[in-house]
């Protein structure tokens, strides 16, 4: 269970005290979506924090939108070398050609997961099988890439798949 500092404001320990992380504790962690979309942006924006602050990866949430298409999965799945080079060069992301280049492949795996099961959605909380964290990073890393077990373990507890706890006890 996430430790709260405040009962009546849900607001957890990490988050408390800074505007951007409480809208990001309140609106998004912990919270299940139905839009492949929304959840390959969920995923996208794991795979950019690895190694920085949360606030650095919210405070350029909206360029990483401008960048990445609005994180349409069809459109990100098709970008091209040249685009990449352009974003390499775009200071309002983070341009680490690694990262940028794993969101454009998990957008094309993602497709993939599409057609054989409907929607990305329904395969992350339905077909994606157990609640074991172990087993559930080890699938993930499988089929991703620059997902390792805290990204995946990050992800897992953004996205509302498995129960969230506090990530900085």
């Amino acid at each position: 269970m996430v430790k709260r500092v405040d009962i009546e404001s849900q607001i957890p320990t990490w988050a408390f005290g800074d505007p951007v992380m409480e809208w990001y504790a309140t609106t998004i962690w912990g919270n299940r979506t139905d839009n492949d979309d929304t959840l390959f942006e969920v995923m996208s924006l794991q795979v950019f924090q690895a190694g920085l602050s949360w606030r650095m990866i919210l405070l350029r949430r909206d360029a990483f939108r401008r960048a990445f298409k609005g994180w349409h999965i069809d459109s990100v799945a098709n970008i091209k070398p040249w685009y990449v080079d352009q974003m390499l060069h775009d200071v309002s992301i983070i341009r680490n050609r690694k990262k940028i280049e794993a969101c454009i492949s998990n957008a094309q795996a993602i497709k993939d997961i599409q057609v054989e099961h409907g929607s990305f959605c329904k395969w992350f909380y339905d077909v994606l099988s157990g609640n074991d964290l172990s087993n559930l990073q080890n699938a993930l890393r499988k089929k991703f890439k620059f997902i390792g077990p805290e990204i995946a373990k990050m992800w897992l507890m953004a996205s509302g798949r498995i129960p969230s706890t506090d990530p900085y006890q």
